[in-house]
């Protein structure tokens, strides 16, 4: 007990150091916890959107994506018939397109310019008035101001936008957003959570159709299941009424090959940060403790002088730096508890580069500008589809995650302890008193 009570209280000796190295450890064990944090709220995201998305089915043209590609658009009397499908509780058709004026070849040379046209670019939906504001690729956008559609909607020129859309053009209820040349009353603004699905612009499909030079055809047609187990039975059933014209795809596998790839990207950045951040706190702890036990060789030459033994000595080392350990993690803790949701939004969005690439300042000049337009089937779609699936992950602070990061912190500090008390113990008294 006695060694315990002088580990615990030679941290008191020098309250700067101790302040200072509690303060480094503090970070490490903050950003520990949040590449934890990260993994436990995305794998529970994961979960989520399982739930809520596993019984539902798209049909597309075939060999397209997300509405995108070069094949014909689908006929819109390709839906006749598919709400008799037994299990069938909804039957969504809508059409999908991409507006956004190409540069000119001058243009093309100002990277100014190229992204001022990609903060332009909208993606349009044209859905069924009364149903979900769907967007493709999966997820819905919620009304925060104004309404949705209703059936007296079919057909006017009426739309409702995106927040982002809102926000960089500048619009409230009532103002006009232009659509393939048409002037559209805006009468409801939503918000999806993510980027992608905030800078969509939502239209009566009948208008759609119309606006878009799309009559009685359609991108996308999406089958809500009743339940899961049924998903297989309506596949089949559908597949039987498209035959080759389009693809039926179960939303629940693609999304489990999307997600397998964003969760893979987010783990292999959480894993190595969290291996670099218990790194850092080993190293932090033990550089602490030589120093401690090179300021101290006197002191420890007396000990040893006076008998005090060599366990003595290891167990008071070990106990001053597991408590130096202690209050490390409990500083991080609060610094989680502080920034947490900050820092693991910066760490998404670099472990998720492509759901940013088109919403920061445009990079490469006119090689970036040709890249990011060639991109809007591809690199825009995967993170369009990623942010609309996993939406905002939000980190939070469990005790689980408090015990585990207490407990690293303690081992971590144990270890980076011992090591130096071992060196302390190879010193002998008489060498230590005739040096000093």
């Amino acid at each position: 007990m006695h060694n315990v009570y002088r580990g615990v209280r030679n941290i008191t000796r020098s309250k700067v150091r101790t302040l200072t190295v509690a303060l480094l450890i503090g970070l490490t064990i903050c950003l520990s916890i949040t590449m934890m944090a990260i993994n436990v709220a995305v794998g529970e995201q994961v979960q989520t959107v399982e739930a809520s998305m596993g019984n539902l089915v798209e049909i597309r043209p075939a060999g397209t994506f997300g509405g995108f590609g070069r094949a014909e658009p689908m006929a819109a009397s390709l839906v006749e018939g598919m709400s008799e499908v037994p299990h069938v509780v909804e039957v969504a058709p809508m059409v999908v397109f991409q507006q956004m004026r190409r540069p000119t070849r001058q243009e093309m040379n100002d990277p100014a310019i190229v992204e001022a046209l990609l903060r332009e670019r909208m993606a349009v939906m044209g859905i069924v008035p009364g149903q979900r504001l769907r967007l493709m690729g999966g997820g819905t956008a919620e009304i925060t101001a104004g309404r949705t559609f209703t059936a007296e909607d079919a057909g006017q020129d009426v739309a409702v936008i995106g927040s982002a859309i809102a926000e960089n053009r500048a619009l409230e209820l009532g103002g006009l957003i232009t659509v393939n040349g048409v002037d559209m009353t805006v009468i409801g603004i939503a918000t999806s959570g993510t980027q992608f699905g905030d800078g969509s612009v939502f239209l009566p499909l009948d208008t759609a159709q119309r606006v878009l030079e799309m009559p009685d055809q359609l991108s996308q047609i999406y089958i809500t299941v009743d339940s899961l187990p049924n998903v297989s039975g309506v596949v089949a059933a559908l597949k039987e009424i498209v035959g080759e014209s389009a693809d039926v795809v179960s939303q629940g596998e693609m999304m489990l090959e999307r997600v397998s790839q964003a969760m893979n990207l987010v783990r292999g950045t959480t894993n190595t940060g969290l291996w670099l951040a218990f790194g850092t706190t080993g190293l932090v702890i033990s550089a602490t403790m030589f120093l401690i036990i090179r300021e101290r060789q006197r002191e420890i030459g007396v000990l040893k002088a006076l008998g005090s033994s060599s366990g003595d000595l290891l167990s008071g080392f070990a106990w001053e730096s597991v408590s130096l350990a202690a209050i490390g993690a409990l500083v991080g803790i609060l610094l989680f508890a502080t920034v947490g949701q900050s820092l693991a939004t910066t760490v998404l969005a670099q472990a998720l580069p492509q759901t940013q690439r088109l919403a920061g300042p445009l990079q490469g000049g006119m090689q970036g500008g040709m890249q990011a337009l060639r991109g809007l089937g591809g690199a825009l779609m995967r993170g369009g589809v990623w942010q609309a699936q996993l939406g905002n992950v939000s980190v939070s602070l469990s005790i689980d995650l408090m015990l585990k990061a207490l407990g690293a912190a303690l081992g971590l500090g144990l270890l980076g302890g011992l090591l130096p008390a071992l060196f302390a113990l190879r010193l002998k008294p008489a060498e230590v008193l005739r040096n000093e």
